[in-house]
Formats: C-alpha cells, sequence, structure tokens
C-alpha cells in the first residue's frame, strides 16, 4: 500500500467513536490501510482527508469487474509483485479464441470443446472463463452472428475488434453480460473509447511497443477512463514476457499508475498452432503475469496441471488450503458402508481419498472442519477433538444421512478414541492407520470391520445413554478431579529461581508437548519418567520457563494439567510454568495448583481471533497471557499485526492487566518458503519493543523444513537479530546448545547480564 496504517491515524478524527465498526480509530485506520474497509466509512473524517487518502490507499493496480450473472469474473487488485510478500488477489483467466474466419462447424467444435472443462477442485469450480471474439474485418454481420453463437456458450466475452463501428453493432448484442472490447490503439482509442463508454464495459488497449501502450493508457486516462485493460502480446513470447513484467513492476515498484491495469496475453497469436509450447507458455504467464491468457484450446490436458498451478499460486499462502468439511462417498458408497474421519487440510484429504480409492473399498469419507490444519497439529490445537467432531457431526447431520455406525478415526489420533465413543456413542469408533500408504491393506483387510465388530461386541447395554455435558463455564469441583498421587523424587538437577524483573531474555522450553510419541503416550497413562526426563534436561541447559502442552484433552484435562503442573514444581523447586491447552478449564485448574514463587504462570495463547477470551481468562487468574497477532489466519503485514496487538493489549488492560503481562506474538514463519516475510516479523518486534511492549514467539517454527544440521544454525542466527530488535522472550528448544550460547551472549550485549569470563556456564 502507498499508505501505512500510521500515516491514516494522523488524519483521523481520533475520537474513538466505534461508528465505523471499529473499536478504536487507529483500529480503523489500519483496516483502511489493508485495503479492508473504505475510509469514507469514518463519519466524522474530513472530506479534505477523504479526499487526500482515498485514491493513495487503493491498491496500485486498478480493480475491475467483468461479465455478468454466474460469469462475473474481478481482474486487478494486486499490492505485491510476490505470493510469498503477502497474497495475489486476482486469479489469472483462460479464454479459447474462436474468429470470423472460422466455418460454422469448427466454431461449433470449438465451443463444445470449451465447455468439456468443468470440474471441481479442492472446492473451487475450473472453467475455461472466457470466449475470446476475433473480428478478422469479414463484416459487422458476420461477426455479430459469432458473438451471438459465443454469448449462448455461457462464458464471458472478449470482443477483439478495432473497428469502432463493428464493436458497436456487436456490443449492441451482448453489452449485458459486460463483455471487455479490446481493440483501442494509438489511431482509434477516440471513437473505441466513446463505444466502450456507451456501452458501459472494460476497454482493452493495444500497440506496436509497450511505450506505445502507455501513451494510449494515460490519454484515456484523460478522458477519464479508468475500466481498462491492456493486451500486452507482442510479436514473441520473450516481448510479451517483458511487457508483462515491466508493466507490473511500474505500477506496483515505481508508482506508475497508469501501468497499474490487468493485462492480457494471446498465446494463440505467439505460438500458433504449437499447443505444447502455449501450454508451457501458460505456466509462465500464470506466475508472470497474464490476468487473462488466451490459448487455442483447453482440454483437460492443459487444463489440470495449468489450473492445479493457478490454485496453488493464488490461494493464500497465509490461510491454508482446504476442502469443504462434509460427507464424501468413494467407491460407490452409500449410507449403508462404513466411514473414515480426517481434517480439512486439502494435502490431507488428497492423501486419504487417494489411498481409499486405491483401495476399491466403499467408504464414506467424513471431513471436519479443523481450521485446515494436519491432523497432529488440529489435535494438539484443539481444533480436531470430540467436542469439534461431535459439533460437526450435528451441522452436517452425518446420523440422518448414514446408516452404518463404523467410523474410523487417524491412528495418530488413537488417543481421542474413548473421548470420541463418549460424544458418539451410538457410533462404533476404530482407530484406523497412523500412515495413509497404509490405509489399502487396512480396508482390503477387512481391519475396519472386524475391528468394529468387536467394538459393537463389548459395548456396556446403557451405550447411547447422552452424555451430560460439562459446561465451559461450570466451576471445578477439585475433590473430584483423579490422577496417580505425585511422586517427588530427588532430581540431580535443581531449578536455580527467576527473578520476574530481570531483564534477562526469557526462554520458555518447549519439549513438554504432546504431539511427542514419547510425551503423549506419558500424558495418557500419567507416566511421569519420561516428563520428568525432558524437564531436567531443559532445566539444566538454563531453560527460564517449561511449556506442558496437553494439547485438547477434553475427558481429563484439569486432572492432567494439576498432576503435570504439581508434578514439574514439586520436582524441580517451583519452574515456573506455560499452561498449553486449548481446554480452559485444564488451565484454570493448574492455575488453582500453581505455585508463584520463581514469577506468574503463562497462559498460552489468546490471540484477537477466536481465543480471545484467554486473555480474559488470564486477568481473572493474574496470570501472563502470550498473544498472538493474528485473528484467523496469518497477519498479511505489520499493520494487520499491531491492529490485533492494540485490540488485545486494550482488552487486557480494560480488565485490570499489566501491559507487561501480555506477551505479544508476532508469529515467526517458515523461511523455506515464506523467505521474503521474516524481515515483516523483524520488525514487528521492534515496533512492540518501541512501544515498551513484551515480546515472544516459537521460534525454532522458523526452521521448520530445512535440514536437522542447519536448524540450530539458522535458529540462533535469527535470535540474535530477533533480541537486538527487542524480543524479550522465545519458546525454543532449550538443549540446543548453540542457540543457548548465543542468547547468553546477545544478553551481554544488551547489558542484561555482567559480563564475566564464565558467563556460559552461569
Amino acid at each position: 500500500m502507498a499508505v501505512k496504517g500510521l500515516d491514516i491515524f494522523k488524519l483521523s478524527p481520533k475520537t474513538n467513536c466505534k461508528e465505523c465498526g471499529s473499536p478504536t480509530c487507529m483500529a480503523f485506520c489500519m483496516k483502511v490501510a489493508q485495503g479492508a474497509v473504505s475510509i469514507d466509512k469514518c463519519p466524522h473524517m474530513s472530506a479534505e482527508a477523504i479526499a487526500l487518502l482515498s485514491e493513495a490507499t487503493a491498491p496500485p493496480m486498478k480493480s475491475l469487474e467483468v461479465g455478468a450473472g454466474d460469469n462475473v469474473h474481478k481482474l486487478g487488485g494486486e499490492t505485491v509483485l510476490f505470493r510469498h510478500e503477502k497474497t495475489l488477489v486476482s486469479k489469472n483467466l483462460f479464454a479459447v479464441p474462436v474468429c470470423t474466419g472460422m466455418d460454422d462447424a469448427t466454431v461449433d467444435a470449438k465451443l463444445a470443446d470449451l465447455a468439456k472443462i468443468d470440474y471441481e477442485r479442492i472446492g473451487e469450480r475450473m472453467t475455461v472463463e472466457f470466449v475470446f471474439v476475433n473480428y478478422n474485418g469479414e463484416g459487422a454481420d458476420k461477426y455479430v452472428a459469432l458473438v451471438k453463437k459465443a454469448a449462448a456458450a455461457n462464458r464471458a466475452l472478449i470482443l477483439n475488434c478495432a473497428d469502432a463501428d463493428v464493436a458497436k453493432a456487436a456490443l449492441a448484442e451482448c453489452k449485458d453480460g459486460k463483455p471487455i472490447l479490446c481493440g483501442a490503439n494509438k489511431d482509434n482509442w477516440q471513437a473505441m473509447n466513446a463505444v466502450a463508454t456507451e456501452a458501459g464495459v472494460v476497454l482493452g488497449v493495444t500497440g506496436a511497443s509497450l511505450e506505445e501502450m502507455h501513451d494510449v493508457l494515460a490519454a484515456l486516462e484523460g478522458a477519464g477512463n479508468k475500466n481498462l485493460v491492456v493486451d500486452v502480446t507482442g510479436a514473441d513470447a520473450k516481448e510479451t514476457f517483458k511487457n508483462a513484467v515491466l508493466l507490473r513492476r511500474s505500477a506496483l515498484k515505481d508508482g506508475d499508475r497508469t501501468c497499474g491495469y490487468p493485462s492480457i496475453v494471446n498465446l494463440a497469436k505467439i505460438a500458433k498452432g504449437d499447443l505444447h509450447l502455449q501450454t508451457a507458455l501458460a505456466s509462465v504467464f500464470t506466475i508472470k503475469y497474464g490476468s487473462i491468457i488466451v490459448m487455442e484450446t483447453m482440454t483437460y490436458a492443459e487444463a489440470l496441471p495449468l489450473y492445479g498451478l493457478r490454485q496453488n499460486v493464488y490461494t493464500d499462502p497465509q490461510k491454508p488450503m482446504k476442502v469443504a468439511p462434509g460427507i464424501y462417498p468413494i467407491n460407490g458408497a452409500t449410507p449403508d458402508d462404513p466411514c473414515m474421519m480426517t481434517v480439512d487440510f486439502a494435502l490431507t484429504y488428497f492423501l486419504v481419498s487417494g489411498e481409499i480409492e486405491r483401495s476399491k473399498v466403499p467408504i464414506n469419507l467424513i471431513i471436519t472442519d479443523a481450521s485446515g490444519m494436519s491432523v497432529l497439529t488440529a489435535w494438539a490445537a484443539g481444533k480436531f477433538s470430540s467436542s469439534t467432531i461431535k459439533k460437526n457431526f450435528d451441522e452436517m447431520d452425518i446420523a440422518g444421512k448414514i446408516n452404518n455406525r463404523t467410523l474410523v478415526i487417524p491412528g495418530k489420533v488413537a488417543v481421542m478414541k474413548g473421548e470420541i465413543a463418549d460424544k458418539l456413542p451410538e457410533w462404533n469408533v476404530v482407530v484406523g492407520t497412523r500412515e495413509a500408504v497404509e490405509i489399502v491393506k487396512f480396508l482390503k483387510d477387512g481391519e475396519h470391520i472386524k475391528a468394529a465388530e468387536a467394538v459393537a461386541a463389548n459395548k456396556p447395554k446403557d451405550a447411547g445413554k447422552k452424555v451430560e455435558e460439562v459446561k465451559e463455564d461450570a466451576p471445578i469441583d477439585f475433590s473430584k478431579l483423579v490422577y496417580p498421587e505425585i511422586k517427588v523424587v530427588p532430581q540431580e538437577v535443581t531449578y536455580k529461581g527467576h527473578n520476574p524483573e530481570s531483564k534477562k531474555f526469557v526462554t520458555i522450553g518447549e519439549r513438554i508437548h504432546c504431539i511427542s510419541p514419547v510425551i503423549r503416550e506419558a500424558m495418557a497413562t500419567f507416566n511421569p519418567e519420561p516428563i520428568l526426563k525432558r524437564a531436567a534436561e531443559q532445566i539444566a541447559a538454563g531453560a527460564t520457563y517449561l511449556d506442558v502442552n496437553i494439547g485438547p484433552a477434553e475427558s481429563n484435562g484439569p486432572e492432567l494439567m494439576t498432576w503435570a503442573v504439581r508434578l514439574l514444581q514439586e520436582n524441580f523447586n517451583n519452574v515456573p510454568l506455560a499452561l498449553d491447552t486449548a481446554n480452559k478449564k485444564a488451565i484454570e485448574a493448574g492455575i488453582a495448583v500453581y505455585n508463584r514463587t520463581n514469577g506468574k504462570p503463562i497462559v498460552n495463547s489468546a490471540d484477537a481471533g477466536s481465543r480471545i477470551s484467554n486473555i480474559d481468562l488470564a486477568a481473572a487468574n493474574d496470570a501472563i497471557v502470550i498473544a498472538l497477532c493474528s485473528a484467523d489466519g496469518i497477519a498479511k503485514d505489520n499493520d494487520e499485526r499491531m491492529t490485533h496487538c492494540h485490540h488485545m493489549l486494550d482488552r487486557g488492560m480494560s480488565l485490570g492487566m499489566e501491559a507487561d503481562d501480555l506477551w505479544f506474538d508476532p508469529l515467526f514463519l517458515v523461511v523455506k518458503g515464506m523467505q521474503e516475510k521474516q524481515m515483516d516479523v523483524l520488525n514487528a518486534i521492534k515496533l512492540f519493543s518501541d512501544e515498551g511492549l513484551k515480546s515472544t514467539g516459537g521460534l525454532s517454527n522458523n526452521s521448520n523444513g530445512a535440514p536437522k544440521n542447519v536448524r540450530p544454525i539458522m535458529d540462533s542466527a535469527l535470535v540474535a537479530m530477533c533480541m537486538m530488535q527487542g524480543l524479550t522472550s522465545a519458546i525454543v528448544n532449550p538443549c540446543d546448545q548453540r542457540l543457548m550460547e548465543t542468547i547468553k551472549s546477545c544478553d551481554i550485549f544488551k547489558n542484561n547480564e555482567l559480563y564475566s569470563d564464565s558467563y556460559l556456564e552461569i
């Protein structure tokens, strides 16, 4: 964006009246900068400020809407050159040409072939969006007849005609469909502009060079027309590519709004007759930067790879690719066939559904809403739990649509079997395979049927009896908590204590996490040894806090968290803890037995969206809260991060919290795929620091997917950069010696610790 949220805030009325729908003027200005709302939504913004900001806050690339009815398409609106910088807004579209030089049979065949491309991929309909109707000079009557035939194909139209009179006649037949009229050039732009303006359609500009096109665009803008597209097709692929890239770069990097229009690339012209080359070039211009790509033909052979590439490029990288929750019958499954269940993460869906198809066994695949996360991640975050599954089953009326009561759950969350069986007592819950590749054998061998029969045979007589739900706000009766006796055993490691007033960097050890199979098993069986072992290793390595992630733990969350808190604190001199779970009652139970000798408990975590009430929980219990600067996805930029930050800060302080008790997390992003976003994270930390706010985050997220030998190098380099930006804490692996040595050294350089020759041993 040309203007930042803070720049807009300087011109705002600063009344915090909430009439715009935002909680504060700052929040509103941040949304305006993101393009989420219009500046005129503020009733108190001065006319001068609105006039000044309206153009400046608009995307540098013009947003257009073409087509009508079911064929409305958006073009332009881009703010970045590369997807990973933020996101790309409007996907490129495809067109197939017909022309007046073709006989009727050829035209009919092309339109019939075009209609065959119509399928769904990950919830998105895939079709050829446009018919590109060429005029070759055979007269207005023939062109009008061709336009009528093309319009009957129920696709949006592009009229490629440089004759203003012929174009006017054609538009008289199809202007209600809001086609694009392409053909304005240095010689006819005035006449073509009059035709397009009268019909209310978008006008396309052509030219012998990019400079010539720019001059025509400037002339049309001067005449008051900004509903424009540019046909950047040159003499060959090289010139066309140069035109497309220079046009986009000039608009987004150089700020030349005269270049900020969507583009048309006509591959049928520069690679005529070579369908393989056209497909290869279409992949190039899908990435850079063909808003509409014209190909001689489109069959499934071209569509499947091109539309798959397009969907990957134009999916918001900050929002996971998901499939719609629902029932997916596979291999001809009927309501009388068994069910398998998994999450809505697209990659998981395709892997699982593909293996089920290979088995040839009829299965109803049930997809539940897990916010686009993978199975284990969703489970640990509380997005894939017995409660969410029960809610999804009720909302989708699974029981009313499926007669068979066999339900196979992913093997990686076998721990949920009992909880799901409690919530869905009519179902025979079976644990499936841990990996998708094992599904074929599992189904072919009938293991799901055998297991379901065994479950049914062993069910108690009162199975199906309604289970009384425990209300979230119901008080905890600690006398009813059941867990093994806490074992206090002599430890070679003793927690040395922590001064909350110290400026030293706070490390939160991440290794007591339910995603680890060893820890998950230990928590399921209340086995203290693996948990104490990992705690001792982290404390010995210098961890300030220990994070205790018990997952959703719906069936016994309060018992498990109470046990874990007492186990760790009574064995390690009241080591301070971060209580990490989606189960609020478990956090409250853990806080109730928490010893504050070495610092307040940390609630991990709240965000500005569905988990904002965790701030209320922390405020009510005098705890610290990790506040993720996100809502329903990763923040697009630092304006959005700071909007979330201020929203959560306002909420916490209104509840009586000190600002120091909210630790803001910018969300560390994976370098492998989001390299360009790393400086945004560093700058966000600096913004927190400049406002005197504390910050933290899962630092090791940045090196996910990197080789094991590379991860410690990247983590230690990043923590040094972050600490110099003002980061005050991080969730880390304290057993990484290189990382801990870097943190201790940075504390010395920042004067947080007095230097001594033995500082690394302290």
